[in-house]
């Protein structure tokens, strides 16, 4: 497969690409290191030509961005992408949105249970949720016109074996490091299993359109309390749905992957306690 990656200049898709050629495929790569900006239409649809499947996570995000720009980034530049799809024939389009298209990360919201999942409601308040969400929307309703296969990938925080050092030992300095200003769930991906889960999504067999959350097995913290004691302790308002699966996995995720396990052929390989 040849595939066409945008973002591929950045600490994830670097290692998608890795990851797609030591699978045998071929790697088109456009980020806008290189000059190549998803907000042109015009370069994407060129630089496009000849790809059989498209892995798109470019985006411009963080504080660096007005919010107009992060907004029309997600919105418009996916929509700049499916288009060139289209034009080219190309069957199966990975795009990667964020948990924060659900809108109950980064101190937004709480959830209305535990563990919660792809049925829950998406209520997302802030540019970055509002655009990866409304980019779902888009490739939900592209497919439906087009019959083009378009997966919409839900990462958490995404971390290297740098990463993973880094926040291991900044917890272990300061025990409330974890909560900061608001908890995550004890969810995270390793940058390895999302290019991995990635490929999956590329070459699995024909989902329709659907929208995963790709998240690790288990939590992290550095804590020994449970997934369940943490969600209590933490956040003991919430209903808890969580059933016989936590007592014999007591470290299990607090949001469930199983849907992408069960649609990609997709496991993940990191655990935080290995």
């Amino acid at each position: 497969m040849r595939v066409f990656l945008t973002g591929s200049r950045g600490r994830i898709g670097t290692v998608a690409e890795r990851i797609f050629r030591a699978a045998g495929h071929e790697v088109v790569g456009y980020d806008i290191a290189d000059g190549y900006d998803i907000m042109d239409a015009a370069a994407v649809h060129e630089a496009m030509a000849g790809c059989d499947g498209v892995a798109h996570l470019a985006m411009a995000m963080g504080r660096q961005h007005a919010p107009e720009v992060v907004y029309a980034s997600g919105t418009l530049g996916t929509w700049n992408v499916l288009q060139a799809a289209e034009a080219h024939g190309v069957q199966r389009v990975v795009v990667y949105s964020s948990v924060n298209a659900m809108g109950y990360f980064m101190g937004e919201a709480t959830p209305d249970y535990l563990p919660f999942d792809e049925d829950h409601p998406c209520r997302p308040g802030r540019p970055y949720g509002i655009a990866k969400y409304l980019g779902e929307q888009t490739c939900r309703l592209f497919t439906g016109r087009t019959g083009i296969s378009t997966v919409s990938i839900r990462p958490p925080a995404v971390w290297s074996e740098e990463d993973i050092a880094r926040i291991r030992a900044e917890r272990a300095r300061d025990a409330d490091f974890e909560w900061g200003t608001h908890w995550e769930y004890g969810c995270y991906i390793h940058v390895d299993d999302l290019a991995r889960a990635t490929l999956c999504a590329l070459t699995c067999p024909d989902p329709g359109h659907v929208a995963l959350l790709v998240v690790a097995d288990d939590i992290s913290s550095a804590t020994d309390l449970t997934s369940r004691e943490l969600a209590r302790k933490v956040l003991p308002e919430v209903a808890w749905r969580g059933g016989p699966e936590y007592d014999a996995e007591p470290y299990k995720g607090l949001v469930d992957n199983g849907r992408a396990k069960e649609i990609l052929g997709w496991a993940p390989q990191y655990r935080w306690r290995d």
